[in-house]
């Protein structure tokens, strides 16, 4: 048994997690590329990664992040944003913190270290030398954290709910990253930037070992057997971690209907026709899912009936009409 304070900050953890690497992984394309390309490109570069990391809403009030040191600001150590790094490595700290007693020690250390490391330099402006140095600290740490989870930790109820976490997010994330790139104004789909976003590029090359294009590189996100970034095979394992949850077994359902959607390539044959919805209609199937669970884990509670056992007294307790009564002692 797991409290559901416990399973809701551990759900939490993993998707978190999850989110800090896909930034890293996002801004690290981004010092690469940007740099390289007009101003006019560069902009619609950035509008599309803000757009693929599902922060239109939270950028809308900045005005435009137009530029490189925007971007990386924004996504790097802006607090008021919930999405970057610095907020998302904040909110593993805290939730492995109020779940000590059910996470491995070294846990804890490796996410408490990459919180005190990135502090250092968290809200200040970094220079470009410093940058990588930074990146590369936060994506080897959450690895360090990864390799603590699938080594050091009992596979319990607190560990499914790291793996759902994971899973979930990521599969979010991959899809949303597909849409984008069907809704890029540029009217193409980089099939490498695609695979570079998602780490899956030497996977694609070693499967296929060719140069990749946009709808064999969608095939291969949305349904490899191989790729553990895959869309399928991020809801297979959700459904195992969510198997032995019954408050779930709804949530357990649906990702299993996406899933059985996937593997008979009904998915694929709709997209033949009008890629952009299908995706679209997926991202959203998706974010409801993850809703849905994160309700299933804590769910809203009722309005509370008071006990005169529980009042002092004096105090007061409403009847089914909604006139309070006085307890008196």
């Amino acid at each position: 048994m797991i409290l559901a304070r416990h399973a809701d900050a551990l759900f939490w953890v993993g998707r978190y997690l999850e989110r800090t690497e896909a930034t890293v992984r996002c801004l690290d394309y981004a010092a690469n590329s940007i740099i390289h390309l007009r101003s006019d490109e560069a902009r619609v570069e950035i509008e599309q990664l803000v757009k693929t990391l599902g922060l239109e809403s939270v950028a809308a009030p900045l005005g435009s992040v137009a530029g490189r040191r925007q971007l990386f600001a924004f996504l790097l150590s802006d607090t008021a944003n919930p999405g970057s790094v610095l907020s998302a490595v904040s909110a593993v700290r805290e939730r492995l913190r109020s779940t000590r007693e059910r996470i491995p020690i070294e846990l804890w250390e490796e996410a408490n270290g990459l919180y005190l490391r990135f502090r250092e330099f968290g809200d200040t402006e970094l220079p470009p030398d410093r940058l990588h140095e930074t990146l590369l600290m936060v994506r080897r740490a959450c690895l360090a954290i990864s390799g603590v989870l699938n080594e050091g930790m009992r596979r319990d109820e607190g560990y499914e709910f790291i793996v759902l976490g994971r899973m979930i997010e990521r599969s979010v994330f991959t899809v949303g990253l597909l849409t984008a790139s069907y809704s890029d104004p540029r009217g193409t789909v980089d099939a490498t930037r695609i695979l570079r976003l998602t780490s899956s590029l030497q996977a694609y090359h070693r499967r296929y070992g060719h140069a990749p294009d946009p709808e064999g590189v969608v095939r291969y996100l949305l349904a490899g057997t191989d790729l553990p970034r895959s869309l399928q095979s991020c809801l297979l394992r959700a459904e195992g971690s969510l198997a032995g949850i019954s408050a779930l077994d709804r949530s357990r359902r649906r990702a299993g209907l996406l899933r059985a959607r996937l593997e008979l390539g009904e998915i694929e044959e709709a997209m033949a026709q009008e890629p952009l919805p299908v995706l679209s209609e997926l991202h959203w199937d998706l974010a409801e899912l993850a809703s849905e669970i994160a309700a299933g884990v804590v769910p809203p509670l009722g309005f509370p009936t008071a006990s005169s056992r529980y009042l002092r007294p004096g105090g007061t307790q409403p009847l089914a009409g909604g006139r309070p009564v006085r307890l008196d002692p």
